[in-house]
């Protein structure tokens, strides 16, 4: 059965949000930093999903693209994050029957107090939390605001620094 709300089909609202949300060209790969939390979210929550009757696959997609928003969100920008894990299990508290939605939030803010861990040391080590930018700066000496490639730091335009900067600590690990 779809639920209908002043005439909007929210089946459909949710599937078109997905569909704007599942290009594969740009989907985060398994090894990128963040994104492990992510999928770890996913794969302790998803044995619990409600199971759908008339589209199965619509559960699973939605808890994905839920954690993955979220996750991303905290990577930006995690300071002005007030409650992640509230926040998460906002989203996707319908894909879950009511007898497992405690654990359910237990395991979202165990997650996520991992992956606040983790930013905390990034922000101690590196001096930024920014694993989403790049790293370079502009010619104004503004900080580049794209993607990094995968396994860099760098974005596709300034990915040449990465062996620049490998040049040099080779050069002084050879002084």
């Amino acid at each position: 059965m779809r639920a209908f709300c002043t005439g909007i089909n929210l089946d459909r609202t949710w599937t078109n949000r997905l569909d704007m949300t599942q290009d594969r060209d740009n989907l985060p790969s398994e090894d990128s930093a963040m994104y492990r939390y992510s999928r770890a979210i996913y794969r302790d929550l998803h044995p619990h999903l409600l199971k759908d009757q008339l589209r199965p696959e619509l559960g699973p997609r939605l808890l994905l693209s839920a954690c993955e928003r979220t996750i991303e969100r905290l990577a930006r920008d995690h300071r002005r994050f007030a409650r992640p894990a509230a926040s998460l299990f906002a989203d996707i508290r319908a894909l879950f029957p009511v007898s497992r939605q405690l654990a359910v939030y237990d395991a979202i803010e165990a997650h996520m107090e991992r992956a606040l861990e983790y930013l905390d040391q990034e922000i101690a080590e590196r001096g930024s939390a920014d694993l989403l930018r790049c790293r370079a700066t502009n010619r104004k000496g503004k900080a580049c605001q794209r993607v990094p490639v995968t396994g860099s730091d760098f974005c596709p335009s300034h990915r040449y620094l990465e062996k620049v900067q490998e040049q040099r600590s080779s050069e002084v690990l050879a002084a």
